[in-house]
This record gives C-alpha cells, sequence and structure tokens, in this order.
C-alpha cells in the first residue's frame, strides 16, 4: 500500500505516468472517431456547457482560453503546451498557424501526439517529447504562450515548474492556466460522491492560495473565475450526456452567470477558473 502523503517528485511521476499511460493509448482529439481535427468543429465543440452536441463537461472554460489566446492572431506565434497529453490542443494550434512544442510524461502520450500531428500534416509545425515541468529542455525566453489546460492540479507538485516557466516565457509573453479550484462547496460535495480517493493518483486540490503564490513573480495577471452553483455538476457526471441532466445543468450555468454578475464578490467561491499570467 502506497503512502501518497509521504512520495518523492520521483514516485508521482511514476505513478501519474502509468495512469497517463492508459488514459491516451486508444485516445482521439476532441473525442472524435478519427484522427483529423476540423478547426470550426472544435470552436462549435468547445461551447457553452451542457448545449446540444457540445463538450459533455468544461467547454466554458476551455472557450474562454481560446479567447484570451486570440486564435485569430496565432501564426507565427511560438507556444508551449505543458502537459500536452495526446497533443490535440497542439496539433489545433499548429493548424492556426503556431510554432507548438509540447511535452507530456507520458511517452504513449507524445506517440499519439506525433500521429495526430502527421494525420494533420502539421508534423513541422509539432514538436512534441516526454519530459517533466520540472527540467524543461527548451532555451531562454523562446515562448511567447504557455498554455496549460487542466494540469497545474498535476505539475504542482513537482518543484522548480515555475522558475521554469519564466525562464522560457519572452518578456512580454503569457501564461495561459485553466483548472478548477477546491473552495467551492458544491464542488466538495461532489467530490465526496464521484472522487473516491482519485485524488491519490496525483490531483492536488487547487486552493486561491496556490493561485496567489504562482503569480508571484510575473508582472501582471488577471482571473476570471466561474462556476458557483453549477459545480453541482460532479454529481451528474456519470449521467452528462443524457438530455434532461444537460437541460437543468444549463439552466443552472445560466443562472450563475446572472448571480456572479449580481454578486461579484461570490466568484471567490467558484470552482473554476482561467488565469492568464504576463511576463
Amino acid at each position: 500500500m502506497v503512502d501518497y502523503n509521504n512520495i518523492s517528485p520521483e514516485q508521482w511521476e511514476k505513478i501519474e505516468r502509468e495512469d497517463h499511460d492508459e488514459q491516451y493509448k486508444d485516445s482521439r482529439p476532441f473525442s472524435a472517431n478519427r484522427y483529423k481535427i476540423d478547426i470550426p468543429h472544435v470552436i462549435w465543440w468547445e461551447d457553452y456547457c451542457y448545449k446540444k452536441g457540445r463538450r459533455p463537461d468544461r467547454g466554458h472554460r476551455t472557450r474562454k482560453t481560446f479567447d484570451v489566446m486570440n486564435l485569430e492572431n496565432l501564426r507565427g506565434k511560438t507556444i508551449l503546451d505543458i502537459g500536452c497529453g495526446n497533443g490535440q490542443y497542439s496539433v489545433f494550434f499548429a493548424l492556426l498557424g503556431a510554432d507548438v512544442y509540447g511535452f507530456d510524461i507520458s511517452a504513449v502520450g507524445i506517440e499519439v501526439a506525433n500521429k495526430i500531428a502527421k494525420e494533420n500534416d502539421v508534423a513541422d509545425r509539432c514538436n512534441f517529447s516526454v519530459q517533466n515541468a520540472s527540467h524543461i529542455d527548451y532555451s531562454n525566453e523562446f515562448f511567447d504562450i504557455v498554455f496549460m489546460h487542466e494540469v497545474l492540479h498535476h505539475t504542482i507538485k513537482y518543484p522548480n515548474v515555475k522558475d521554469e516557466i519564466l525562464r522560457v516565457l519572452k518578456i512580454g509573453g503569457i501564461v495561459v492556466c485553466a483548472d478548477g479550484t477546491v473552495g467551492n462547496p458544491m464542488l466538495r460535495i461532489g467530490r465526496y460522491f464521484t472522487m473516491k480517493g482519485k485524488e491519490s493518483m496525483g490531483d492536488v486540490k487547487l486552493k486561491h492560495s496556490d493561485l496567489d503564490e504562482l503569480s508571484i513573480g510575473f508582472s501582471d495577471h488577471s482571473i476570471e473565475q466561474m462556476s458557483f452553483f453549477f459545480m453541482g455538476k460532479r454529481v451528474f457526471q456519470n449521467w452528462l450526456m443524457f438530455p434532461p441532466i444537460r437541460w437543468m445543468l444549463y439552466c443552472v450555468k445560466k443562472f450563475d452567470d446572472v448571480l456572479l454578475t449580481l454578486f461579484p464578490g461570490l466568484k471567490r467561491y467558484c470552482g473554476e477558473f482561467v488565469m492568464v499570467l504576463k511576463k
């Protein structure tokens, strides 16, 4: 029995690599049944949660990352995709004209990423490798954008990650980070019913103090916090494709949007965020 409260970063990396290898081995980009990526479809799919046919969950915050990255202006940008998984976002950005470097601790994920890049004819603009975020093998001030999509809750437990990000990011460059925080009461209820110890596989429960600490050393930062009552969706995560559940959660999300507009102080207790850090 592994004591998950007292293991080294090297042990964590082994645990997470094995878990992620299993996740990525038969994966396709954006939950499709093929390797080809259709740009308009991805933008449509990563849209407001629980619209018909859209991404089952989290599309609203991913779409926000697209907005802050300004997809129409990515041509010629150099992007680092930390924890790129199967490379779907890396290839998506390459199709929009960026030069993309993605890495992950999963060799299986990187193998799939190279296949997706080849199938989409952007292998010349995608550079994938197996790395750990503690020691990034890139030159100083090399990237215009560092993209961290739902990976901070993994990488934050490894040493030197912020220092490495600051090192490889250009002056004036940005870090775009989308993830979740644990301060929301609805999220805690949802985790109680659904996680059942999954945090032991490496999911750090992010706190607002973690985000405050991460922002130190950057010249500027902004954060958009979202999802108050909406975080109760965790209770229904196994039924997200059922139309009545989707309709209910769509209504809850709309209610949250109005609530947070009227009472912005509640954002502190939201369960999801998109953060932009500028060097």
